[in-house]
């Protein structure tokens, strides 16, 4: 008989200074904690991501949208905790 494990999520990183550059995954585990967060280049500060009603949600232009991840958004190592 298969023995099963139960599988637990890492714990967010901690992050004393909120400028370190993030990797997408460590981002993805502070939006879970319910952390807002952006890359370094968006140039426009009050655009985030933040998990809403459970979907990846992208606000931008003072509106929230359904945020569809693209491939240099997983690539990338600059996201920060806003």
């Amino acid at each position: 008989m298969k023995k099963t494990t139960k599988v637990e999520m890492s714990p967010v990183p901690p992050v004393e200074n909120k400028n370190i550059g993030l990797s997408f995954p460590d981002a993805m585990f502070a939006i879970i904690a319910g952390e807002k967060i952006r890359r370094r280049e968006w140039l426009d500060e009050a655009e985030f991501c933040l998990l809403k009603d459970n979907f990846l949600t992208i606000h931008r232009n003072d509106k929230f949208h359904g945020w569809i991840v693209s491939e240099g958004d997983m690539l990338a190592t600059d996201w920060v905790i806003t």
